[in-house]
């Protein structure tokens, strides 16, 4: 490893070590992986593909609201949410894991049947 990939590793050492975390990873807005810490549950690439499309989105929907980009984006899935954020100019942090470690601070209610 470069020492500047060792310096983004250990920059991604804190966000593991809280519990509930399966994977920190920067990427480049293309998918990219930059560098990794994750569990090995968790394939970084397919992950990260999968995340340059959700900027992608985050792109093109910022555009349609008159909004220059989307800074941070996330997903919420029954046992797993995913924060994408802004890493620098040129990264972005994804961060994969339980809702109780990446709980949202918001939520919208439904209503009740």
């Amino acid at each position: 490893m470069s020492e500047q990939s060792d310096a983004l590793l250990k920059n991604l050492r804190p966000y593991r070590a809280t519990p509930g975390i399966l994977a920190a990873m920067l990427i480049q807005r293309d998918g990219f992986v930059v560098a990794a810490d994750a569990a090995e549950t968790v394939d970084v690439e397919a992950v990260a593909a999968q995340a340059a499309g959700v900027i992608d989105v985050g792109r093109r929907l910022a555009g349609e609201l008159g909004q220059k980009a989307a800074r941070y984006l996330t997903v919420e899935l029954d046992d797993l949410n995913v924060v994408l954020a802004p890493f620098g100019d040129e990264l972005m942090l994804v961060l994969a894991g339980t809702p109780t470690a990446l709980a949202c601070e918001y939520r919208i209610a439904a209503p009740e049947d």
